[in-house]
């Protein structure tokens, strides 16, 4: 299994992941590709970057780093859409992901936000990769501060 920065959304096949994504009932995949597409969202701002996860050819999980679209605060990232193929879970691709977002947020950033809903597979996650759980915090249930993280 490889990491690759996406320098180009269009060179990759996501339909599994679509497909994948939208039989659990999320959309956030589908809207990823809309919005890159479109030019919503291509991941290109200053410290951003999307990166998918592949075993041969094959897509198998996605995960991006965005300016936290929430706040007007251009030191703050947010994990984005972070999704592996049912098939693939519990093989350490999602971690894979998401230290790889992680290292590359402590380049452009001082804190890393996210939001997960009911999903304690996700949480688990973050929590293992150094998130805190937070509540009643505007749209962000973790955030990791990543002045705080040992980098060793």
């Amino acid at each position: 299994m490889q990491i690759e920065k996406v320098t180009s959304l269009e060179q990759y096949d996501l339909d599994m992941l679509i497909d994948d994504s939208l039989s659990e009932g999320y959309k956030f995949i589908e809207r990823l590709v809309n919005e890159y597409k479109t030019g919503s969202n291509k991941f290109d701002k200053k410290g951003e970057s999307l990166y998918v996860a592949k075993i041969g050819s094959e897509v198998i999980g996605i995960g991006g780093l965005n300016i936290d679209p929430y706040l007007s605060l251009p030191d703050v990232g947010r994990v984005r859409h972070l999704y592996v193929l049912r098939k693939n879970r519990g093989t350490g691709v999602g971690k894979k992901l998401l230290i790889t977002i992680t290292d590359e947020a402590r380049k452009h950033f001082r804190t890393l936000r996210l939001s997960t809903t009911n999903n304690p597979v996700a949480d688990n996650l973050y929590i293992k990769c150094g998130f805190s759980k937070v509540e009643g915090v505007h749209k962000a249930s973790h955030i990791l501060e990543l002045s705080k993280v040992d980098n060793n």
